[in-house]
């Protein structure tokens, strides 16, 4: 298969940024130049394909997802506020649930499941119990999960079933919110009380067939916003085997990159479990050490702003693990080679991370390019970016952060001056530290283009304009998109770049982001998506005008 895109803009993200023509033979991309240069290595063999003055960019590569989370999430009902969704007051919450049940049918012990609701968003209160979604139903579990993935709340039934009646026992990193003097759970499980496998396992999950087709749909979804490479960010005993399912029956057409628990990651050494296989790879091993500043579960150096009801007046949020526990795992990646993927939003778990690698890269006297990511680093301060550099560590900032919850965090989470600072991806590129962006799906939809006008612009939902020293060029934020992504993955070789030998992963886009006004980069559209060179998305509208 051969083919010649051009009549367009060609932005390579390489020294040479802009080219006229590229050509591909197989899926891998043979030359790059001028279109009057390539358009003579047609033959009659060849496949023209006209951009129509459209801009051709190297595929989009997740910086951090969960792809099967997206898989399940599209199954569960849409509790997300507007734009996204309809649920914006405890009432609209209890409305949606007992419209769908009205229009559904559970199978025998399924559990009633939402997802994405954002009490940051609601007006009048803003507290769920268990005895709100008791009105919706007290004969069927219902479990729903918040915007942030960290927290969730449960009516009755669901409590009883997880084993918080009585005298319970709460997972280690996880805590049970209760009443007031009392033992007795309100429904809100915040981390591991919600999130252990153990309690998770506990829960009923769709049928098989109905979250293969789920995981063929998300793969779509993410194909429709230029991405040709994904990541599972967290993938345990729960969610291999749906990914293994998926690349044994050839539904795999994105390249996916696995981060599997430690607990897993035993299973797999001790069983070898095949680590490769068609469109996907195991990249490394996921950490967890804190939980979302918008739930209030991240870990901090300095009290919220606005402390949660019930906490004590210097409530920082709280660790998941011990040092002890973190230099374990640490020293574990790296005595095996390991890529070490932790999740920190808070300034105290960044801590925590920091001295304990540094300790146990001391101790192993491992130098190897192993290429560590903090994933989301949301509160990171300038003296931990220049030790994650020292420490050879990696970023992946979740700026959209400053659009869907900067008003909170200015006026509840961090107050204005902290605030100022979540995502400090200027910084970051200032100290010369590799760093990606991401949408953390499926805390958000997987745009990247709304991403990287994020980026650029950092305007929240109100207006107004957070952190305007941390904006970066529109050029940076593609590059962290894609050639950054690539380095992050160890697969510079390969992707991130429209090069000679590289694979022909392209989006194709709308407008070129490097010429249209800096506030309307959002409304860009993705015309195509290619992967390998064969055509994974194609925007309708676009294709009528062709």
């Amino acid at each position: 298969m051969k083919q010649i895109y051009y009549h367009g803009t060609i932005l390579t993200m390489e020294k040479e940024l802009i080219q006229e023509a590229v050509y591909v033979v197989d899926g891998i991309i043979k030359k790059v130049g001028k279109e009057s240069e390539i358009l003579q290595l047609k033959n009659h063999d060849t496949e023209l394909i006209d951009l129509q003055n459209h801009v051709l960019l190297p595929g989009f590569i997740d910086g951090h997802s969960h792809l099967s989370a997206v898989a399940y999430d599209l199954l569960m009902i849409n509790l997300k506020p507007s734009p996204s969704g309809h649920v914006n007051s405890v009432d609209d919450l209890k409305r949606v649930l007992k419209e769908w049940l009205e229009t559904h049918t559970l199978e025998k012990d399924e559990w009633l499941m939402g997802t994405g609701y954002d009490n940051t968003c609601f007006t009048g209160k803003q507290e769920i119990t268990k005895y709100d979604l008791d009105e919706v139903s007290t004969e069927i579990p219902i479990a729903i999960t918040h915007a942030s993935g960290h927290v969730g709340v449960c009516n009755s039934l669901a409590l009883e079933k997880l084993g918080y009646i009585g005298d319970y026992t709460v997972p280690e990193g996880g805590t049970v919110a209760c009443f007031p003097g009392t033992n007795e759970p309100t429904g809100l499980l915040e981390e591991n009380a919600f999130l252990d496998p153990s309690i998770k396992a506990k829960m009923s999950i769709p049928n098989p067939k109905k979250l293969l087709k789920s995981f063929l749909d998300a793969e779509n979804l993410y194909a429709s916003y230029g991405y040709t490479s994904v990541q599972d960010g967290f993938t345990d005993e729960r969610t291999y085997p749906l990914l293994s399912k998926a690349e044994s029956e050839n539904l795999l057409f994105l390249d996916v990159t696995f981060y599997v628990s430690f607990s897993f990651l035993e299973s797999l050494q001790k069983n070898e479990i095949r680590k490769n296989g068609n469109h996907y790879h195991i990249g490394g091993v996921k950490m967890f050490l804190d939980g979302s500043p918008q739930a209030k579960t991240a870990w901090l150096t300095e009290p919220y702003y606005r402390i949660p009801e019930g906490k004590e007046q210097d409530y920082r949020g709280f660790p998941i693990c011990s040092d002890e526990e973190v230099y374990h795992y640490c020293k574990k990646c790296l005595q095996d080679n390991l890529t070490l993927h932790t999740h920190c939003n808070g300034d105290a778990a960044i801590d925590q991370l920091l001295r304990c690698y540094q300790k146990a890269k001391e101790d192993t006297k491992n130098n190897q390019d192993l290429r560590p990511v903090i994933i989301h680093a949301q509160t990171i301060r300038d003296d931990q970016l220049d030790k994650m550099k020292q420490l050879g560590m990696l970023a992946s900032f979740f700026v959209d952060h400053v659009y869907y919850w900067g008003d909170y965090h200015a006026e509840s989470v961090l107050g204005k001056t902290r605030a100022e600072r979540i995502s400090p991806i200027h910084s970051a590129l200032e100290k010369g530290i590799s760093f990606t962006i991401h949408q953390d799906s499926p805390v958000i939809t997987p745009n990247a283009m709304f991403s990287i006008h994020n980026a650029v612009n950092r305007i929240t939902r109100k207006g107004r304009i957070l952190g305007e020293e941390q904006r970066i060029s529109v050029l940076d934020a593609l590059k962290a998109f894609t050639v950054n992504a690539a380095y992050q993955l160890f697969a510079e070789e390969e992707k991130g770049s429209i090069k000679e030998g590289k694979k022909a992963d392209f989006v194709i886009l709308s407008h070129n982001p490097l010429e249209v006004d800096k506030t309307k980069i959002k409304d860009i559209d993705v015309v195509e998506t290619i992967k390998d060179g064969k055509i994974i998305y194609q925007n309708k509208e676009y294709l009528s005008k062709s």
